[in-house]
């Protein structure tokens, strides 16, 4: 049984965030406190390697992202998620978002 569960866990690939150390010059952009990691904008299957792809990443401190990832699509994640997706439909197409990260996040999810 521990055989056939260790040959599962290696069929699944795992990608690299590609995400660096945070250094003193990386500034959180709610609260500027320094040492902010990077966080992808759209979380999920697919769509956090998708914000890697198409740039849509920030940076925040630990608690900033704590309170983001405890209130889900509640005051900064969702002014984040509309404010990226403005910037991505602007430069792709409504039509190619939709296809990409599937919410809606301007005009109800």
């Amino acid at each position: 049984m521990l055989v056939k569960q260790l040959t599962k866990i290696k069929k699944y690939k795992h990608h690299a965030k590609k995400n660096s150390v945070p250094t003193e010059n990386d500034i959180c952009i709610f609260c500027s406190k320094n040492y902010a990691s990077t966080h992808e904008v759209f979380e999920g299957t697919g769509r956090r390697q998708l914000s890697i792809q198409y740039g849509m990443q920030v940076k925040l401190c630990n608690e900033c992202h704590r309170d983001i990832q405890t209130h889900p699509l509640q005051g900064r994640d969702l002014k984040l998620k509309k404010e990226f997706q403005i910037k991505f439909e602007q430069e792709h197409g409504h039509e190619f978002y939709m296809k990409c990260f599937v919410v809606d996040y301007i005009n109800g999810y």
